[in-house]
């Protein structure tokens, strides 16, 4: 007894083969394979983006900065005031600069980081991104640099190569404020792969650093690493006033929402966004399941008029509806799951397709120049469970109204 109101779901779900309501079934069941599809590949491409900013970008910047031009004798004291956090992992000290970078073929503006490449490679995965070269070779080589392969592309230069390095000098001389000029080898290449940083970050010895911008005595702070990235921004102001009070000094600090929070803050609200406006897919094609639901009850009044003459009793007539909008549900999550896996799986290759067929990048101004993908499961979880709920309660109207048939009325003119 327990099947038969199964078996007479799936009866009426089948029995029309075409005509209107078959065409109001398939809307309902498209319609919710394709919102769970959608939402699934949108949202996956959303977390993807999510990470590769938190995981690549954030991870190649310092998550915070103590900055307020800090003598060469004070960085060991600051370094070691800072290194009694339990919250930091690694600090080193940096100079950076805005500059010119140019060789034969081309000149660019950058930005210039001075560091000490073994303390900065605790700080930054710029170190384990080098294709070309050795981030060693800052200091293997007296006047070397590290550009990105974006820059290299441009620059038109390879590992060997010279180019000249143009900083602002703020002396006034006789002929007025002129830049300084510095020729360095190419010594090593990285690619983060966020053409923002792979076109524009040069780095170079903080020593030489110190020498091109005349701080010989100075640098401009002190890089930071948190075990938390998202606590930085708290735990970097209390860093700052522990170092002022024990230094006497007026540091200042700076974090990684300076400069990218307002890109992090929007992905995460486009996420939400598009989630919130892509699930109206479902719920259109759940408001199809219920017309569905109810232009059946209306066929078929005279069958289930009959069968409760026979013996069947309202709970049997709502089962059969409740089956009968879920089974459109459940099928239609499903074959949506199906469809938005594999174009999640393979969305890669069809957005390299549609591009060189097209002949545009849809990413060419973006933090990252590609669409990235991260599946998760509880998001995948979360989707499906809501549109079968959504299906689940949508079909309990049609089948409350089914139960409420008065037989005689409607065998009365049969």
């Amino acid at each position: 007894m327990t099947s038969l109101p199964l078996f007479i779901a799936i009866k009426y779900l089948r029995g029309k083969k075409s005509g209107f309501l078959s065409f109001v079934s398939s809307a309902g069941f498209i319609g919710v394979a394709l919102g769970v599809a959608v939402l699934i590949l949108v949202s996956s491409v959303m977390n993807g983006f999510e990470k590769e900013l938190r995981e690549r970008v954030l991870q190649s910047i310092p998550h915070a900065s103590i900055i307020g031009g800090i003598k060469v004798d004070q960085v060991s004291q600051v370094r070691e005031i800072l290194s009694e956090s339990n919250e930091i992992e690694a600090t080193s000290p940096y100079i950076e600069s805005q500059g010119l970078i140019g060789s034969s073929e081309s000149l660019k503006g950058i930005y210039i980081f001075g560091v000490d490449s073994i303390l900065e490679q605790n700080v930054s995965i710029v170190s384990s991104r080098i294709i070309d070269g050795s981030w060693n070779s800052l200091n293997e080589e007296k006047y070397g640099i590290i550009i990105g392969d974006i820059l290299a592309f441009q620059l038109e230069v390879n590992v060997g190569d010279m180019v000249n390095v143009l900083v602002p000098d703020t002396t006034l001389g006789l002929a007025g404020i002129l830049p300084r000029t510095k020729r360095f080898k190419v010594t090593g290449i990285f690619s983060i792969g966020a053409p923002e940083m792979d076109q524009s970050f040069a780095y170079i010895n903080i020593t030489n650093a110190q020498k091109l911008l005349r701080m010989n005595n100075a640098v401009h702070g002190i890089r930071i690493r948190y075990k938390d990235l998202f606590q930085a921004p708290n735990l970097v102001k209390l860093d700052t006033v522990m170092v002022n009070q024990a230094l006497n000094t007026y540091y200042s600090s700076s974090n990684w929402t300076n400069t990218y929070g307002t890109l992090f803050k929007a992905i995460n609200m486009e996420k939400f966004l598009v989630f919130l406006l892509l699930s109206l897919v479902i719920v259109i094609a759940v408001f199809n399941i219920v017309s569905l639901s109810v232009m059946t009850i209306n066929e078929k009044r005279s069958q289930i008029a009959i069968l409760m003459t026979i013996g069947a009793t309202q709970s049997f007539i709502q089962r059969i509806f409740m089956y009968f909008g879920s089974l459109i549900g459940l099928t239609g999550t499903l074959l949506g799951l199906l469809i938005g896996l594999s174009i999640t799986y393979f969305l890669g290759p069809i957005v390299s397709f549609l591009e060189s067929l097209l002949g545009i990048k849809f990413l060419e101004v973006y933090f990252i120049n590609y669409f990235p993908v991260d599946f998760r499961l509880s998001w995948i979880v979360v989707i499906c469970l809501t549109a079968l709920s959504l299906t689940v309660l949508a079909s309990f109207y049609p089948s409350r109204l089914a139960s409420k048939i008065n037989p005689a009325e409607v065998l009365r003119y049969e």
